[in-house]
């Protein structure tokens, strides 16, 4: 599966605002499919641990703990990452 960053940083704006609606709903704004929606969501889970959990209250996707996503490249980091901390998207 091809990983869009600016989906999941787009996912992340609408589930912090409690704004997602219901999966069809978030799949049209975002103009995918709702198949893909849920291929996003769950490497959000998967790969990237983001709590995330769907509230039928708020009919919304939501946070079940606070946090942020941090999409950054150090270049203060000296020589190699640990084979276990590698992931190839």
């Amino acid at each position: 599966m091809k990983i869009d960053i600016e989906r999941i940083i787009l996912i992340d704006t609408f589930i912090r605002k409690k704004s997602t609606g219901k999966p069809d709903e978030l799949a049209q704004r975002l103009g995918i499919s709702r198949r893909s929606l849920f291929g996003t969501l769950n490497f959000m889970k998967a790969s990237l641990k983001a709590p995330i959990v769907y509230n039928r209250d708020e009919n919304s996707y939501v946070y079940e703990e606070h946090g942020l996503f941090c999409f950054i490249y150090d270049t203060k980091q000296k020589g190699e990452m640990p084979d276990n901390e590698t992931k190839e998207l």
